[in-house]
């Protein structure tokens, strides 16, 4: 048959598909004219295609250059099918054929996925193909439904007759997974992406599959190099281009222009690290597959030729298996839409996208060692929940942004984020936005914002998002009032009209924002590399005129290993800290030898500045007295304050014989160093000093060259004493009860610190734990008080997983302490035979019994993916006995302590004497989120031991305490009587604080409630307080 023929055929068969769109009448008589078309068209295929095959070269490459004459976007639907590949076509055809006489009412599941199998077709496919395959928009979701297969079967023969013609031989994704990346109720899980990775790197040379690191679950983390042959090639010269423009330290500007010439753009791309928003990790198998199918197309062999792309499945590995079992596992019952009953992550949940600095997770580590290995000029991390019912924000960020983002990368990522809205307009996917006030760039936490401080473009975006792998129909009812005129605005130019949303979409602007941001980088590749030289450069250049000039920090500590737990995540980011060798004065303070100095003139100094600085949240308002623009996420995080650090700013340019006194730390940045796997699980802690299991710091040479003072013991006698100003402390004494010893804790004279003493260790075992954990320590002949024994501790988990649980646990179990985790359930029986003291955090919220109160039940904390019927499992409240008996454990001489939030659950359950002052209180009355505050500390209390008598302290949100008629128990800590106690952040009515308790021991007969009112743990930053947490452990025994 002539390839003109072939074409009219399709023609035909174009057709045909627009009259049966347009059949009129009852399902009954559609689904009978369906099927006699089906079997009709079914045939023709099967002639065509054969022929098709049979054909010689020449008639392929006609019949392929007759389609690409027709209309752009069948062009661009035919192109991308066509290179499908043929075995998939055959095997996607004949499951699709044999499924099609299924009867009405069957496996609701089956067909949906070839519903978007030509998802970016013509405009009036793409209208039809977004009805929903269930029956109205207020059907249940497990109503058995018409299955409409044969429409979408049929426009899926009609653009992949031609696919025998491309045999380029690139497996596709459904090849592992058994279903389209995006299919309607299907999720791969991390293992089928790590399955489709390798299989397609073993079958071409675009590909080069590298192995970063483990995560918590002991997952290994991949990334993909896609790029063209030669580039993997030679990647290695490439790589050291990168890492010499990024450290711009001897370079001039006519080399950097060369070297930018002569180098490739880096851009890292992945599919997310919040789990339950699940487009992520599909779309990157589909763009990888894309990248490589479509190696030659003009656009994608210019991305290869000039961009090497660092391609993640995703950078939540555990995450996404966890997310795709239980969502596969519930799919098509009642549950489908239930939320993970636990974090998905094993200790952050969503907070993994706030340990950007502080470097707490391991999958953290494995993210900054790569980059700090590869130094990409770019960094896009998919987001999903954008602002509801724009389909998809971008940057520019909304205000405020952070006051040390280098400026060049800020107009960067502005760039970046106009060019992604322009790639997504040209291929009709409307409903991009930008700014707002949702998603600002104040808090440098983010792993998908730090890097800007670190001279790359780092960005991400927030795609639309339902359910997990469920299509939802919204009608115009659902916008809110502002948006239903869909009024064109001039950063949302084209409204998203209401309609159907499927995961598919979700993966298809994805992808296009993915494309585009590949593009970007292939065009402006020059600009890119000399960029991240440029802004480095001027960083350095900014360092020398601009206070601070640098920053120091004594050894001598109240807490000495503090400063180094914060100088080692600040080395091993890239910052470089320096020694002095001497004595050296500034201003009127002398520095000893061994001073730690941060000078300011070097690239990655915005790092430096943005973590040690003092924040002062600009005063936004949403109208002049209105309430504030809230901070999307902290609005004051100081390291040195959260940690209880002293550090001096230098106000002055560093004199050239006081540099003359600096020696760097560690070796400087070498361009041809060969790059390696972070490897985290290693059976020896390497610094036993340090809240960081395994390897810890101490893969990177500067970092692990940052140690603190040796521990010290003075004075003699069989009995221990040691501080609880170190933070290191609880670790020995939980080491020491496991060698069999016994603790007290004992004071001096009256009002003097408490301290902890550790009896019946050998004088050897002693010297261990203190050189070990660099302790500070004394040996005494007595010393008595109050016996402490080991407690049995208890952590509430509820069943919404809880970040500030995950935080809570990570902390006792870096510094030793042994506890079980309690669920609801766990309430039926009596606290008092498994626990002593039961810690509540500040999220995990107490899930109530049907007619009590429920100011605390359980609000779904983690983030995402809540949501449907819970499975019994996970659905049970305490009833009144169950609260009843809890009570008892307490009145009994149990220790229940909560965190910031979680007091208000004690108050009204136990009807404590206790008020929380600004309950109520409106946003423009009151305000004080993400902040650190200063306190008046009772330390001569077990709880407080160790604590400064003025005392730094993250509050988010956190109740303040009045004390009433009744109340029985002690002030722990108290806000001063005026003036404002903020140190770090955001504070709107400060007299509302003004001589109120911030912490309190509130006695219950026998037992005692500890109400601490801010974050003692937050996030693992402040090391100031975690000691607060431990002793009010240590209290209930």
């Amino acid at each position: 048959m002539p390839p003109q023929a072939l074409v009219g055929r399709v023609e035909s068969l174009k057709s045909r598909v627009t009259v049966l769109e347009q059949l009129p009448g009852k399902l009954d008589a559609l689904a009978l004219q369906i099927s006699q078309m089906r079997e009709e068209i079914r045939a023709e295929f099967s002639a065509v295609h054969t022929e098709i095959r049979a054909g010689d070269k020449e008639t392929r490459r006609v019949l392929r250059d007759e389609i690409r004459a027709g209309d752009e976007e069948t062009r661009r639907v035919l192109r991308d099918e066509i290179r499908a590949g043929d075995e998939e076509t055959r095997r996607v055809l004949r499951d699709e054929i044999r499924a099609g006489d299924e009867e009405p009412g069957s496996s609701p599941a089956r067909g949906r996925d070839l519903a978007h199998s030509v998802d970016a077709g013509r405009s009036s496919t793409r209208a039809a193909l977004k009805r929903p395959p269930y029956i109205g928009s207020g059907a249940s979701l497990y109503t058995p439904r018409v299955r409409f297969l044969t429409r979408p079967t049929l426009l899926f023969l009609l653009v992949t007759i031609p696919v025998a013609l491309s045999g380029n031989g690139v497996p596709a994704p459904d090849s592992v997974f058994g279903f389209r990346p995006g299919a309607d109720y299907k999720l791969a899980t991390y293992d089928q992406s790590v399955e489709y990775f390798k299989k397609l790197a073993a079958s071409t040379k675009y590909v080069k599959l590298v192995e970063a690191g483990k995560t918590s679950q002991g997952r290994t983390m991949y990334f993909a190099l896609v790029s063209s042959p030669d580039n993997l090639g030679k990647i290695d010269r490439y790589r050291e281009i990168a890492r010499r423009l990024a450290h711009p330290q001897g370079l001039s500007d006519a080399d950097a222009h060369k070297l930018a010439r002569d180098g490739k753009a880096f851009v890292h791309i992945d599919g997310g690290l919040h789990a339950t928003e699940v487009a992520g990790p599909q779309h990157t198998p589909q763009l990888l597959y894309d990248l490589v199918n479509r190696a030659n197309d003009p656009d994608v062999k210019g991305i290869l030729d000039n961009v090497v792309v660092l391609l993640w499945p995703t950078i939540n590995p555990d995450g996404q298996q966890m997310v795709a079992e239980w969502y596969m596992k519930n799919v098509g019952t009642p549950y489908e839409l239930s939320g993970l009953p636990r974090l998905y992550q094993e200790y952050v949940g969503h907070d993994n996208n706030r340990d950007a600095y502080m470097l707490n997770m391991v999958e953290s580590r494995v993210l900054e060692h790569t980059w700090r290995q590869w130094e990409p000029q770019i960094i896009y991390v998919h987001h999903q929940s954008g602002p509801f019912p724009t389909r998809i924000w971008l940057p520019p960020f909304s205000e405020p942004v952070g006051t040390d983002a280098p400026y060049l990368m800020s107009r960067e990522v502005n760039m970046i984020g106009m060019a992604i809205a322009k790639g997504l307009e040209e291929h009709g996917q409307v409903g991009a936005t930008h700014m707002g006030t949702a998603f600002d760039a104040w808090y440098p936490g983010y792993v998908d914002y730090a890097p800007n401080f670190k001279n790359i473009a780092a960005f991400w975006t927030e795609t639309a998002l339902f359910q997990y792998a469920t299509p939802h129909e919204y009608t115009i009812d659902d916008f809110p009032h502002t948006m239903r005129e869909l009024r064109p605005q001039s950063l949302y130019s084209s409204p998203w009209p209401p309609g159907a949303w499927r995961l598919r979409d979700a993966v298809d602007y994805m992808e296009t924002a993915s494309l585009s941001v590949l593009e970007f980088a292939a065009k402006y590749k020059d600009s890119l590399l000399f960029d991240r030289y440029q802004a480095g450069r001027d960083q350095i250049a900014l360092g020398r005129k601009k206070a601070p000039y640098a920053y120091f920090v004594p050894q001598q500590q109240r807490d000495p290993v503090a400063a180094v737990e914060m100088l080692r995540r600040i080395a091993f980011g890239g910052v470089r800290v320096s020694e002095l060798t001497a004595p050296v004065t500034i201003g009127t303070e002398t520095f000893p030898a061994g001073t730690w100095v941060i000078p300011t003139d070097q690239e990655f100094a915005a790092m430096a500045r943005e973590v040690l600085d003092v924040q002062t949240y600009p005063d936004l308002r949403q109208y002049p007295g209105g309430p504030p623009e809230r901070p999307y996420d902290a609005a004051g995080w100081s390291l040195p304050l959260q940690m209880g650090v002293r550090l001096v700013s230098a106000a002055s340019p560093l004199p050239d014989e006081v540099r003359a006194k600096m020696k760097v730390i560690g070796p400087l940045p070498e361009p041809k160093v060969k790059p390696t796997t972070y490897e985290a699980a290693l059976k020896t802690d390497v610094a036993p000093f340090d809240s960081v299991p395994g390897v810890g710091f101490n893969s990177d040479p500067a970092s692990s060259a940052i140690v603190p003072p040796a521990g010290r013991i003075s004075g003699s006698g069989p009995v221990l004493v040691v501080d609880p100003a170190q933070n290191n402390t609880f670790k020995a004494i939980n080491l020491a009860w496991r060698q069999g010893a016994t603790v007290q804790a004992s004071a001096g004279a009256a009002g003097a610190p408490i301290r902890y003493t550790i009896r019946g260790l050998a004088e050897s075992a002693q010297d261990d734990l203190v050189r070990s954990l660099s302790l500070q320590a004394e040996r005494t002949l007595s010393a008595p008080g109050r016996s402490v024994r080991q407690p049995r501790i208890g952590l509430y988990q509820p069943w919404t997983g809880s970040m500030d649980e995950g935080w809570t646990r990570w902390v006792l179990e870096q510094y030793g302490f042994p506890f079980v985790t309690l669920h609801p359930e766990d309430f039926k029986a009596s606290l008092a035979g498994n626990v002593d003291v039961l810690i509540i955090a500040d999220d995990a919220r107490v899930p109530l019994a049907p007619g009590a109160t429920r100011a605390d039940a359980a609000t779904g904390a983690g983030r995402g993916g809540r949501g449907g019927a819970v499975r019994p499992e996970y659905a049970y409240q305490l009833t009144a006995g169950d609260l009843q008996a809890f009570e008892q454990f307490i009145r009994g001489g149990g220790t229940l302590v909560c965190l910031s939030n979680a007091s208000l659950f004690a108050i009204q359950q136990l009807k404590l004497p206790v008020r929380n002052v600004v309950e109520g209180l409106r946003p423009e009355e009151f305000f004080l989120r993400g902040s650190i505050v200063e306190v008046t500390t009772d330390p001569t209390h077990p709880v407080m031991a160790g604590m400064p008598e003025k005392g730094a302290v993250f509050v988010d949100g956190s109740p303040v305490f009045e004390t009433q008629d009744g109340f029985a128990g002690t002030v722990l800590a108290r806000y001063q009587e005026s003036g404002s106690p903020l140190r770090s952040g955001y504070l709107i009515g400060e007299k509302y604080l003004h001589g109120k308790a911030a912490a309190l021991d509130v006695q219950l007969d026998a037992g005692h409630v500890v109400l601490i009112g801010f974050r003692p743990e937050w996030r693992g930053q402040p090391f100031g307080t975690f000691r607060v947490l431990f002793n009010a452990a240590l209290f209930s025994r």
